[in-house]
């Protein structure tokens, strides 16, 4: 995207700490000599005006720093144990942007196609968010605008609502997109394909091999 408008845009990235199933941080996790991570800026690069990555309150930020463009954010979420929903507000706090990709540091696949159509979307409103025929839906791959999403985010951890779920509903006007028109960008929906298991990382090398 060019001109005026990529000063509205940002994109947010989660990684905040070790997964349980995978027994070691997964941002830092290698794929084809590069971490997780580095792949998902890589995608968002360019896109947007600003990149923040929000780490545990726990973690060591120079692991990160090392391997992060200096253009790049990097912030310490405030709380331990409260879930993305607290990493996102701490990341939107920071933001200057008017609207924000929001990423999970382990979807190395993200298509920069799909993430133009739910910017495009986006405008106007709350959210733009991927749905599944099941209805069930893709926050973390997702646009949000930044100042709608950090109330509604502060409105449910003050109720102790702490899934990125309970924001939503505090939204007023959210677009749901159907994964049936994401295909058209992307006919394998790779872009929601994230590494969660030995397995999935298994899989993500032979995907990146074929990509």
């Amino acid at each position: 995207m060019t001109g005026e408008l990529t000063i509205m845009y940002g994109a947010l990235i989660l990684a905040g700490g070790k997964s349980q199933r995978m027994k070691e941080n997964k941002a830092l996790m290698t794929l084809a000599n590069k971490p997780l991570l580095s792949h998902v800026i890589d995608r968002v690069w360019g896109l947007t005006c600003e990149i923040v990555v929000v780490i545990g309150k726990n973690e060591e930020p120079r692991r990160y720093s090392a391997l992060l463009p200096t253009a790049v954010t990097l912030l310490k979420d405030s709380a331990e144990g409260m879930g993305p929903l607290a990493g996102m507000l701490v990341g939107m706090q920071s933001m200057h942007s008017s609207y924000t990709v929001v990423l999970p540091c382990d979807s190395p696949f993200v298509k920069r196609e799909v993430l133009e159509y739910l910017l495009n979307l986006a405008q106007g409103a709350d959210a733009a968010i991927p749905r599944w025929p099941s209805g069930y839906i893709e926050p973390l791959h997702a646009v949000y605008k930044v100042s709608s999403a950090m109330h509604a985010a502060e409105i449910a951890i003050d109720r102790r609502e702490l899934l990125i779920l309970d924001m939503i509903k505090q939204l007023n006007k959210v677009v749901y997109v159907d994964t049936d028109e994401i295909r058209k960008l992307d006919k394998d929906l790779i872009t929601f394909f994230n590494i969660n298991s030995r397995e999935d990382f298994k899989t993500a090398e032979m995907l990146l091999s074929k990509i």
